[in-house]
């Protein structure tokens, strides 16, 4: 489909109210989970490993709603193409965002390490709580289909976000030596660079993690900070900034590790709100 024509249906739909939105979220979840199936396995897998102590019952409970919250970050997603900025703020809560301010007007840089969890596409709400002229930018890996990766990056940028491919992150942000930078990264996805300075334990699993975003914020003098997403109730969240500072650096990677701590007790305290049907641990 031309991408024009594409682009125009989606803003379409993305002017219904989200009320009439979650309907369709409501017929896709039942569609993902009952008839399709979607990757029924792959989640049902990742969660009885990752909570042995569970019951089967509580288990089913989480795949159900996780589908549910699949369906949600779906059309949440899609209404970024025209939601409001005062409805965006309204539905997204941002607390402790001062100790970011603090580090900016220092003149030093920040790392934000996020995972797959919540509705990971409304965080550009952050964008507008930081200091004036602070050049925010969000590293994305491209994706294979150009025509969806356009209107990817249409939708991550409507609030002033840089969208920067991961490969030339590093090129990109070394280069802003004369004004402080924010960076967000997804930094729960999977590696083939594994060995034993980015293994850790997490969720009852030998995990790797990448450590891209770690090496770039060691080479800029960035601090780092864990940004957690709670889900409040359908169709609204709250962002808190976590300030990272690992009590034993002696460890490689100590500020990733921490992150992964944090964001494992995360999952723990609401587990249907996390990527279960991504393979973390092919």
């Amino acid at each position: 489909m031309n991408e024009k024509i594409l682009l125009g249906c989606l803003k379409g739909l993305a002017r219904l109210p989200l009320g009439i939105l979650y309907l369709f979220s409501d017929l896709a979840s039942f569609i993902l989970y009952h008839i399709v199936k979607y990757r029924r396995k792959m989640v049902w897998k990742n969660l009885t490993a990752s909570f042995p102590l569970k019951s089967e019952k509580e288990l089913k409970h989480i795949e159900k709603e996780f589908y549910g919250y699949l369906g949600d970050q779906i059309v949440e997603t899609l209404k970024l193409l025209h939601i409001s900025d005062l409805q965006l703020k309204r539905r997204v809560k941002v607390i402790n965002y001062n100790g970011v301010n603090e580090v900016l007007e220092e003149g030093k840089n920040v790392v934000l390490l996020m995972g797959h969890y919540g509705n990971w596409e409304w965080v550009q709400e952050i964008s507008r709580y930081f200091l004036p002229h602070t050049f925010m930018a969000s590293i994305y890996h491209p994706l294979s289909n150009k025509i969806w990766e356009n209107i990817f990056i249409k939708m991550r940028s409507r609030w002033g976000a840089h969208i920067v491919p991961m490969k030339k992150a590093t090129r990109v942000l070394l280069n802003r030596d004369n004004q402080p930078w924010v960076c967000g990264f997804i930094a729960d996805a999977y590696t083939w660079r594994k060995h034993e300075d980015n293994c850790i334990d997490f969720l009852n699993h030998k995990t790797w993690f990448i450590y891209g975003p770690e090496e770039i914020g060691r080479k800029t003098g960035a601090e780092y900070f864990y940004l957690e997403m709670r889900k409040l109730k359908r169709g609204y969240y709250e962002i808190e900034f976590h300030p990272l500072h690992p009590q034993d650096m002696s460890l490689p990677f100590p500020f990733t590790r921490l992150f992964w701590k944090k964001f494992e007790k995360t999952i723990e305290e609401a587990p249907a709100y996390w990527l279960w049907s991504h393979n973390r641990w092919k």
